[in-house]
């Protein structure tokens, strides 16, 4: 893009050969580039749909078809100090969120291809995956032992983890990465996080949050999410400063305001404040859709 900005400034005959070579390749390139990205965003689209299927058939299997949370004998130990009814609508509420942000974001966008908002959207459905841990509830009736939850917890640490980098990557275009391999890295951004997720050691025996078995480097695992965190957001602020352009800072806003709402979601479920978490997720999808789309208006 900045090329075709140089282009419209120079009137030289060298500059002219320049444009014509860019604009083919640029073509060509954006033709298949096209084809794959809409593949992928549909594919995300039809997950976070299908997220948001599988809490409708927990909620209809917990109060319809099933005995009644009273009668979960594990309650306690995987909800403590909290209420079990909120937190399964919260938890259906963040699924719902996020893959009607992603939806609105992919019709808003289908005929831009903007990088950042490419990845904003894969986001958002690791922030739908996370909402997956509400499947402990129904398989609490039905498993015995305490180690099954193993691999759903490990899950949600892989949205979140995967949504976060999401949201890196997303900044790390606009300071002029290379359009051409967002699959590479998106395939990149998948594997590292599964990778670390799958790792992580887990103490099925204790609860730390609701409907989260304990970790060992929970710490460390956190840390590394509020690092990646801080750096998404200087990207956009660094990227203010390289195009001159308040626009991106209001991005960066709008990326500090959605990282702060997953966190409080992740956190506080069982509460009034994971609400709080979604109005501040949705505000933020909402900034960073109304400005990217300002940031586009120019190309």
């Amino acid at each position: 893009m900045s090329v075709l900005h140089f282009v419209y400034r120079t009137k030289s005959p060298a500059t002219v050969d320049v444009y014509i070579d860019f604009y083919a390749q640029d073509s060509y390139s954006g033709v298949m580039t096209r084809k794959v990205r809409k593949r992928f965003l549909i594919g995300a689209t039809a997950s976070a749909q299908l997220v948001v299927i599988v809490h409708i058939a927990v909620i209809l299997f917990l109060f319809l078809f099933s005995r009644g949370l009273e009668t979960l004998d594990k309650q306690q130990l995987i909800v403590h100090g909290g209420n079990t009814e909120l937190l399964i609508a919260i938890l259906a509420l963040q699924a719902a969120a996020a893959a009607g942000a992603q939806l609105g974001l992919y019709l808003f966008f289908r005929k831009t291809p903007s990088p950042e908002v490419f990845f904003f959207q894969f986001a958002l459905l690791g922030f739908a995956f996370s909402s997956l841990r509400v499947l402990a509830i129904p398989m609490s009736y039905y498993l015995t032992s305490l180690f099954s939850f193993l691999p759903l917890t490990k899950f949600v640490f892989f949205g979140r983890l995967f949504a976060v980098m999401c949201l890196f990557l997303s900044g790390l275009f606009s300071t002029g990465l290379t359009f051409q391999k967002q699959g590479s890295y998106l395939a990149g951004a998948f594997l590292i996080s599964a990778v670390i997720a799958f790792s992580l050691p887990v103490d099925c025996t204790n609860f730390s949050l609701p409907l989260i078995c304990d970790t060992g480097n929970t710490i460390d695992f956190s840390l590394g999410i509020y690092v990646l965190g801080i750096f998404s957001v200087l990207n956009y602020i660094y990227a203010a400063g390289l195009h001159s352009n308040r626009d991106y800072s209001f991005n960066a806003v709008a990326v500090l305001t959605v990282i702060i709402g997953m966190q409080f979601v992740y956190y506080f479920a069982h509460s009034t404040l994971g609400i709080l978490g979604l109005v501040l997720v949705l505000l933020g999808t909402f900034i960073f859709a109304h400005r990217t789309h300002t940031i586009y208006l120019w190309f």
